[in-house]
């Protein structure tokens, strides 16, 4: 059940009739109206895959409890080693889940081993909720949450179960703890999230899909310029794909009354590596650099173990995505940028009195970095090292221009780069959110009519639901 289908408005409208009325004065019933909700979204993709999502959601508030009770306890060292054990041993089946199910035939491959397995949709999304939850609750940064519902649903909430963002158990528990009822401020800001979503989907990712998995799926047949073309509209083309769907996410969770955490911040206008990676999938790197970076020393150490943890963040980063050297090699890539770029900052020209020369400096910095990651990006799209080297090799292939299909994604493209332009530089224009109603019912109106005329309204399914 895409977010962005007539299934799901149907599903959706369902939901919110009882939550608003039946429920709208017990908690307790709309977390479980939320619970269920949620196990029917997940179900539709395949119902064999709930008994593992409920499975991991008792073993984890099982053994969370058991870390609650101990740090209670008044035993000292005895005690101590008794929860550095529940924490390891639910850490450990958590990445055991994960090795298990996204990287068996990765593993045995070579040995001629190859196991028919299903991949559960967005294992690796609510598996880092679990761990993270685990992790915090150990610490003694949150309380155990006692209440099995809503565990359950911060698990399972719906609308980023399938690709996140992967909300932070401190943030996101709380809310569950609120009656919510109907807020004509957070459903409009709901609706124009989603509506923003849908336009990044429909009109730029899933109008240049078909014309990426053209060159990329037959590049030998492709010239330089095309194979050049279709790497850089396959930058845009993720990023509103994903960002696409964190929109509808945090949307469809602004409607409800639930705030989902924000998971990109115009990562297209990132100046150096390390920015790109405070603006791009933020609720991942989050995750990284509080249960991989910091733990292994973060940035308060040698330069030698900086670049260990630096490399060990990124690579972890690259696994995650898939079962796949190309995704080893790109999270390595980007590790590597990162590190690069903190080693020769020192040496780079500082800021001027000069603002032409600064604009300069900076929207060059800028389209340095768009062309190294859209490097890694075909490196992260290929299938192999030989297809990407294939490409590679036909960059100097003669050959015309062709992009019928990519064509008709310029506009909406431009249109992207305009908005996140405005946000980025902090202009004062507003359209969707100008304090002039009529403005903005007129921008709502036209982009709604743009993306239901020109929108994919049968497209791909989302790229990062694989992950």
């Amino acid at each position: 059940m895409l977010v962005n289908s007539i299934t799901f408005l149907i599903f959706f409208i369902l939901f919110l009739l009882p939550y608003f009325s039946l429920f709208r004065n017990k908690v307790s019933a709309q977390n479980i109206w939320i619970l269920i909700a949620s196990y029917f979204f997940y179900g539709w993709a395949d119902w064999r895959m709930i008994p593992l999502l409920f499975g991991a959601t008792v073993i984890f508030y099982i053994i969370t409890l058991a870390i609650s009770k101990n740090n209670k306890s008044s035993e000292g060292l005895c005690d101590n080693k008794r929860r550095i054990f529940l924490l390891w041993t639910g850490v450990l089946l958590g990445i055991g889940t994960l090795l298990y199910f996204k990287y068996t035939n990765f593993l045995l491959g070579p040995f001629g081993v190859n196991v028919n397995l299903i991949v559960p949709i967005g294992i690796s999304f609510f598996t880092f909720k679990l761990i993270a939850y685990l992790v915090e609750v150990s610490k003694g940064n949150i309380p155990v949450e006692r209440n099995f519902v809503r565990f359950a649903t911060y698990i399972a909430f719906f609308p980023t179960i399938m690709s996140g963002p992967i909300d932070g158990p401190k943030e996101f528990l709380p809310q569950l703890k609120e009656k919510h009822h109907w807020n004509d401020e957070m459903v409009l800001e709901g609706c124009k999230r989603i509506l923003w979503g849908l336009f990044l989907k429909m009109c730029i990712a899933d109008k240049i899909s078909p014309y990426t998995d053209s060159v990329f799926n037959n590049y030998y047949h492709h010239s330089g310029v095309t194979i050049i073309l279709a790497s850089v509209l396959y930058t845009f083309q993720i990023y509103a794909d994903f960002c696409g769907y964190s929109e509808m996410a945090i949307g469809v969770g602004r409607i409800m009354g639930i705030k989902v955490i924000e998971n990109f911040s115009r990562p297209l206008f990132a100046t150096n590596p390390g920015d790109f990676w405070r603006r791009w999938h933020m609720s991942l790197m989050a995750f990284f650099r509080e249960y991989i970076y910091f733990p292994l020393g973060g940035s308060r150490c040698s330069q030698v173990k900086i670049l260990r943890n630096t490399m060990i963040t990124f690579l972890v980063s690259g696994l995650w995505h898939g079962a796949n050297w190309t995704f080893i090699i790109w999270g390595g890539y980007h590790g590597l940028l990162v590190y690069g770029y903190r080693k020769i900052k020192p040496f780079l020209p500082t800021q001027s009195n000069n603002l032409i020369l600064n604009n300069a400096r900076k929207y060059l910095s800028i389209l340095l970095l768009f062309v190294l990651c859209t490097i890694g990006w075909m490196v992260f799209r290929c299938d192999t090292f030989q297809q990407f080297f294939g490409m590679l090799e036909r960059f100097s292939a003669p050959g015309g221009l062709f992009f019928s299909w990519a064509l008709t994604a310029i506009i909406p493209i431009c249109i992207m780069l305009f908005k996140e332009l405005k946000d980025e530089e902090g202009w004062n224009i507003h359209l969707l959110h100008s304090k002039n109603w009529i403005l903005q019912a007129v921008s709502i109106a036209l982009l709604i009519v743009y993306v239901f005329y020109t929108g994919e309204l049968n497209g791909a399914q989302f790229i990062y639901f694989q992950f």
